[in-house]
């Protein structure tokens, strides 16, 4: 597969939400769906420069299971959801309500997936062997299809933390969860089958718990 038609479609997702949102959902702003997208833009570069510094660190000789685990959650749980929260703090959310919050928050992980996924293709072909093309296929369908799930509703559990902290609501509980499943999701992405099924539960706990928060939220809201 061209590697150009390859990276076009990892953005598919994101022009196709981006043009859903405007369409669909009454009082969406293009202005504010683009500031989403350039958070996202903006959150990914301390995560790539942390990860590439912070990996090693993890990285020692006979680790067990859990301690695999641990490690995912720490390097890709906890500091892309935690860099996440901090540049959604960014985010113009003067009046704004809990669905647009939310939905500008999907659209800002969203992005970063897609430009995850970009990245995760060019290291593929850099390292691409006789199988490049199932190489390439493999990733392009687990990171242009999973791991941008992942990020999405990642993103809008985080944003949802934060509208509720702005209204003087800590829910740490909603944060912990985010980069719990997060980090769960990228330790059994790269297991072989089949333990490489927890990632997908990973991603429907995911959003199941991002349509219970918002449903508490908003009945915090109304109240």
């Amino acid at each position: 597969m061209n590697v150009y038609a390859a990276i076009i479609l990892c953005f598919i997702p994101l022009v196709t939400v981006f043009l859903l949102f405007k369409i669909l959902v009454e009082g969406i702003s293009v202005i504010k769906e683009l500031i989403a997208c350039l958070i996202g833009l903006i959150a990914l570069i301390p995560i790539t420069v942390l990860q590439f510094f912070a990996g090693d660190v993890f990285i020692v000789k006979g680790q067990t299971f859990f301690m695999l685990l641990v490690r995912a959650v720490i390097l890709y749980g906890l500091i892309e959801e935690g860099i996440k929260c901090g540049t959604l703090f960014l985010f113009p959310s003067k009046e704004i309500s809990l669905k647009h919050m939310f939905l500008y928050s999907l659209l800002a992980g969203l992005f970063l997936g897609c430009f995850e996924s970009v990245i995760y293709i060019i290291n593929s072909i850099q390292k691409a062997s006789a199988r490049s093309g199932e190489v390439l296929l493999y990733m392009i369908y687990l990171r242009s299809f999973t791991s941008i799930v992942i990020h999405t509703f990642a993103a809008g559990l985080v944003g949802m933390f934060v509208y509720a902290a702005r209204r003087k609501e800590l829910r740490f509980g909603v944060l912990a969860y985010a980069v719990a499943l997060h980090g769960i999701y990228d330790f059994f992405a790269i297991m072989p089958v089949p333990l490489n099924l927890f990632s997908y539960v990973a991603i429907v706990l995911l959003v199941v718990e991002c349509r219970i928060v918002y449903l508490r939220l908003n009945q915090s809201v109304s109240l």
